[in-house]
Order: structure tokens, then sequence, then C-alpha cells
């Protein structure tokens, strides 16, 4: 892998940081821990197969006309997107070699204002792509999609309640379970909201939740 040889924006930084942290930790997990990681994320895994075939279904033709062929995405059309850590560390999970090397290179491009710094010739190099992007359909598309396929409507809103079961920190979920595990290997990320931010805290305050690292997070 390149090393870090050029500056970088302190967003660039950030996902850098994530992505050694999160390497370094793999690699003290042993075949067991490792194998039960992934038995862990899997029925989010099948989740997001759901959303990927919704999203081929109804959006892809809408999306990739209207934005990825335009380059004016409104998703993808900022040099930052908004990642979890337990987005980082499940497509670092789920990629190949080759795959994990793409998202360092993709950090050491130079900063531009007008697209994700992810965003490759053949769209988003990462393997699985961050929720945040992954649940994004602009209100134009969605009000085509919805009048063409009403019954689209209310497959989106179920995908969307399924998707808080994962990210939405009123009950144990996955992506909060993730940092704890990552913390407890001595890593550290600013993209750990769930111990970090203090919307998020609070909602799992307000569930009756124990939370870590309370005061420590700005985000």
């Amino acid at each position: 892998m390149e090393t870090l040889a050029c500056p970088m924006s302190e967003y660039n930084r950030d996902q850098w940081a994530s992505f050694t942290m999160i390497r370094a930790a793999m690699e003290t997990l042993s075949e067991d821990h490792l194998a039960g990681l992934q038995a862990t994320v899997k029925p989010y895994l099948v989740f997001r197969q759901k959303l990927r075939a919704f999203h081929e279904s109804f959006f892809a033709p809408h999306c990739t006309a209207r934005c990825f062929e335009t380059n004016q995405s409104a998703c993808c059309g900022f040099e930052s997107i908004f990642t979890f850590f337990a987005d980082q560390v499940i497509t670092y999970l789920v990629s190949e070699l080759d795959e994990r090397e793409r998202l360092f290179q993709a950090l050491l491009r130079p900063f531009r204002s007008d697209r994700c710094v992810y965003l490759g010739p053949r769209g988003c190099v990462w393997t699985l792509p961050p929720i945040s992007c992954a649940m994004f359909f602009c209100e134009e598309a969605k009000e085509q999609v919805f009048a063409e396929h009403p019954k689209a409507h209310a497959t989106w809103q179920a995908l969307r309640a399924e998707e808080k079961a994962f990210t939405y920190p009123d009950r144990p979920v996955l992506f909060d379970a993730i940092e704890r595990l990552f913390l407890a290997l001595g890593a550290d990320s600013p993209h750990m909201y769930f111990h970090k931010s203090p919307g998020l805290l609070r909602i799992k305050r307000k569930a009756g939740l124990h939370f870590e690292l309370e005061g420590k997070g700005d985000t």
C-alpha cells in the first residue's frame, strides 16, 4: 500500500486514520473472532442486498442518467460524505485485498470540492457503500418512482424501518456494537458517533442504554 506522502484534507486524514486503525485491529483478531464478526454482520448484509435490489429495480435508471452521468449528483457532489465507523468496518470486512487498497488510494487523490473522494469512473469504490449513501434518493427521483410504482413506496418505508434496527440506538444496534468491539481492541476514531455524538448519546440515554465516552465527542 502506498504510504501517506502528500498533504490531505482533514476529511481524508480522518478517513485514512479510521481505515488504518481498522486494518490494525482486524489483524489482531483470531480466526474464531473474525468469523464471529462476520456472523454478526450477516443480517445487515442481507438487509443491504434487499436495499440494493430495491435500488436496482426502481431507482438505478433515474439515478444513473440524472446524477452520475451528468456529474451533478446531490449525494456524491461534495468532497466528503457522512460515514459511520461501522460503515468503514463492514466495507473493509467484506472487501478483497485489492478493494481495500482502492479505498486508501482514493484518499490520496488531490482535493476536489465538487465530488466525493470515493467516486471513481465506475461509481463508488466502496465494496459496500455507507448506509447514508445507500439510503439517499433525491426528492425528485422519489416523486417520479413512487408515482410510477405506488407499491414501491410501501417497500421503501419498510426498508427505512429495517435500517433503523441496525443504526438507530434506541435499542441495542449493530453499529453501536461494532464501535464497542473496536474500542475494546484499542481503536479510536472521530467516526465513532455512537460513542461520541451528543445527539446519539442522548438517544441512548433516553432508552436507558449503557454508553461510553460521554462528553468526549463534538460531532
